[in-house]
């Protein structure tokens, strides 16, 4: 077996040093590093072991997106939260946008965690290191398409930071679907790199296809796991597995996977305040009407963005879209989603998310699904609306001719000073909110009272047993997170052997 799906032999038992659970970013980093040291891997998926590219949305969510792309943070005010699956994980369907973490959160986490390798002058050669292997560039305008190209020329008028981004797709062709998958390969998800790397070393075995239902524990100390095969079509539940582990366990099934197998297999209480707080980096949208074609939906998927250091809690990115997306996301009903359609080749945007400070918890539901509160701190809601008026500044600067929010009922204005206007009052409700970034629900620190880990990745409650994903982020970052799941989960796996010798 090197990858193998449904098809495994009834009531198998694998044997190896680590057993991961999850190939996403975090995971394909950790196994990198374990096989390159000669270290037997065994990998866990829940998804599929390829990907099952379609450019369709109930495709890709069925097999791509956990829960089928249905989970919502529930609160006050609802929302969707959408997280990758299958052997690449989020980087399958995310934008490539590729971001170091600020070094002022990076400064951050050096006091929280008493720990200098996350000085930015440290970590910063780890971060070269994974911007090499994934393919990291800057989006070229010869593809980046007029949307982003709009939000490109805003930027440089108003003399703001920002532009054309840099993305792990280094053979982008700029067809704009990569929340689909991607067509042609263009895009360096972690199973063309990480976990190809990992694959080659002869010591990576990988059981997509199979939801992991328990961490084996004997005495204090993690020594396996046990999945469940999974039909990749019709999730009917198959056979088990059993992966005993010599050395240890590692949990990278994701901020919103991770306490929810612990959770359900009742490990949680006893690791510490696992789903305690849940960042989201929550957002929505504003969008530019042109006089121009610009066909949202071409180019390099969100290739562009800006910041501002007066609002340095909030990131607008280009919001790309296709138009049976963009409609629902819109918040448009009736007369008004009628008056879009016939507009649809005109329409650019941004999408703005938040640095948030928001009180959310992850659970596991009695079906097995993850139950998401969230609630709004409103502070938040306050940033958010100054990105919406600055996104409003950029798109018309840009070649915009009239902005709106997406919003129910919003109105159209030809000056961000009017749309801010009408932000003041308007409730968080009536706004299309969205969030793809769940982090820091098993956080790193110092005090197992408040914290899941240390600062290199070690559970305070099970020897053998580490976590290496976004959900070990102590806090929210502000910015995209896939590089830095990656990024410290190398330099975490790199400590991990160092307990190992």
């Amino acid at each position: 077996m090197t990858i193998r799906g449904f098809d495994s032999p009834h009531g198998e038992r694998l044997d190896c040093d680590v057993v991961i659970v999850g190939a996403g970013p975090g995971g394909g980093a950790v196994a990198r590093v374990l096989t390159a040291a000669g270290l037997d891997v065994v990998q866990v998926e829940e998804g599929p072991p390829q990907s099952k590219f379609r450019p369709s949305w109930a495709n890709t969510a069925k097999y791509h997106y956990q829960e089928g792309g249905a989970m919502i943070a529930q609160g006050p005010v609802p929302f969707p939260v959408v997280a990758g699956r299958g052997v690449g994980g989020g980087s399958l369907v995310n934008s490539a946008i590729c971001f170091r973490m600020p070094d002022h959160i990076l400064e951050e986490w050096v006091e929280l965690l008493g720990d200098d390798r996350y000085t930015p002058s440290k970590i910063a050669s780890i971060y070269a290191e994974i911007e090499q292997r994934i393919g990291v560039v800057p989006v070229s305008p010869a593809i980046a398409g007029e949307n982003n190209m709009i939000v490109a020329r805003g930027v440089e008028k108003l003399g703001l930071q920002g532009g054309l981004l840099n993305r792990n797709a280094p053979g982008c062709v700029g067809c704009g679907i990569c929340n689909y998958g991607c067509p042609r390969g263009g895009k360096a998800s972690v199973d063309q790199n990480l976990i190809a790397d990992a694959l080659a070393t002869g010591k990576l075995r990988i059981q997509a296809d199979c939801r992991v239902i328990d961490v084996m524990i004997e005495g204090d100390r993690a020594v396996g796991v046990v999945g469940q095969l999974r039909h990749p079509d019709t999730r009917a539940p198959g056979s088990t597995v059993e992966i005993r582990a010599r050395k240890g366990v590692v949990l990278s099934a994701g901020a919103l996977g991770t306490p929810r197998l612990l959770w359900s297999c009742g490990l949680a209480e006893r690791c510490g305040p696992v789903g305690d707080k849940l960042y989201l980096h929550p957002g929505t949208g504003v969008v530019g009407v042109c006089d121009h074609e610009v066909h949202m939906w071409k180019g390099a998927t969100q290739g562009a963005y800006v910041w501002d250091p007066e609002n340095p809690d909030v990131l607008p990115h280009t919001f790309n879209a296709p138009p049976e997306v963009f409609i629902v996301q819109a918040g448009a009903v009736g007369m008004d989603a009628k008056r879009i359609l016939g507009e649809i080749n005109h329409l650019c945007g941004l999408g703005v998310m938040v640095h948030d400070k928001g009180d959310g918890t992850v659970r596991a539901a009695k079906n097995g699904r993850v139950d998401l509160r969230y609630t709004w701190d409103p502070e938040d809601v306050e940033v958010m609306k100054r990105g919406m008026v600055l996104s409003a500044r950029v798109l018309l600067a840009g070649g915009a001719r009239e902005v709106f929010a997406t919003a129910f009922n919003a109105q159209r204005y030809t000056t961000a000073e009017s749309m801010e206007a009408e932000l003041k009052d308007m409730p968080l409700k009536d706004m299309q909110l969205y969030s793809s970034h769940p982090m820091a629900t098993s956080a790193m620190g110092t005090d197992p009272a408040t914290s899941v880990l240390d600062s290199r990745g070690r559970s305070h409650a099970f020897d053998g047993l580490w976590f290496m994903d976004a959900g070990a982020f102590p806090t929210s970052l502000g910015v995209n997170p896939q590089l830095t799941t990656m990024t410290v989960s190398t330099m975490n796996a790199r400590a991990m052997l160092e307990d190992l010798r």
